[in-house]
């Protein structure tokens, strides 16, 4: 992880406060990077900024920002404009498993805008950034699912596919400006998200891969140079290995099981 140092000496994390975000910005202040720490959660930032500058001695800003919200990113961005920043996590999204035409359109907006739009956004401003200063770093998180249309969750499929390809664009176009690009797509990883959408790990073919451990996965393969990455062996093998039509189906199935223990809960919660 020494050689993380050498993008920094800040770096930003959008999605910090739970999750795949706060285990990135827990590694990298491990690291030794003086982090920007990015959500909606005031509190939740402010209580990991003061966990990590206890515990590494590195600075942290808190960045308290809605990136559902059409042109929050510039939020960041100005946050930052005072900083040497050399690497950004964009990890922030959204989701909601549960049937096209059922969900709100205006929701739907919401949760492109944050998965597809902020990674568009944050890209741009800070890869100019990146670029002018001849080094830096992006990783962006999208989603094992965007590598294919899934029912019960094809909105969230579709709009994160776009950071699939942006980043693997990036990557390469970027490079010779000593701009390093990977797409994150994590798939079977046990986040908090699991219990947002209600699937019981029990059920899964594949016990979930910790947090921290598909983290560290991901940071040793963004040092090597890789493109894209799928956190978990056993996940990059299925990937592979399994059918597309099958692997459509089987998530589909997992997917509207999740959208139906959803609905229940939320119809319990209103009565």
């Amino acid at each position: 992880m020494v050689q993380i140092l050498s993008y920094g000496p800040w770096a930003v994390v959008t999605g910090a406060s739970s999750g795949i975000g706060r285990a990135f910005a827990e590694q990298l202040a491990e690291a030794g990077l003086h982090l920007v720490l990015a959500a909606r959660s005031t509190d939740r930032l402010q209580a990991l900024a003061a966990e990590l500058t206890q515990d590494h001695g590195v600075e942290c800003r808190v960045v308290t920002v809605d990136l559902g919200r059409e042109g929050a990113a510039a939020t960041i961005v100005d946050a930052t404009a005072d900083l040497d920043v050399g690497l950004l996590i964009s990890n922030a999204g959204a989701g909601r498993p549960g049937r096209f035409l059922d969900q709100d359109v205006a929701d739907l907006h919401r949760r492109h805008t944050v998965n597809s739009t902020t990674h568009l956004d944050l890209a741009h401003a800070f890869g100019r950034r990146f670029a002018a200063r001849g080094r830096g770093g992006m990783v962006l998180v999208s989603a094992l699912g965007a590598i294919h249309g899934l029912p019960n969750m094809a909105h969230e499929s579709a709009s994160k596919a776009y950071a699939l390809n942006l980043g693997e664009g990036l990557h390469h176009e970027l490079a010779s400006a000593g701009v390093d690009v990977m797409v994150l797509l994590p798939g079977n990883v046990d986040t908090p998200v699991m219990d947002a959408y209600g699937i019981e790990r029990e059920s899964m073919p594949i016990r979930p891969l910790p947090v921290r451990a598909a983290v560290r996965e991901a940071l040793a393969a963004f040092l090597r140079g890789r493109a894209t990455f799928v956190p978990d062996r056993r996940m990059r093998v299925m990937a592979r290995l399994l059918p597309r039509a099958l692997s459509i189906r089987v998530n589909g199935r997992m997917l509207g099981r999740a959208a139906q223990v959803l609905a229940e809960r939320e119809a319990a919660a209103s009565r």
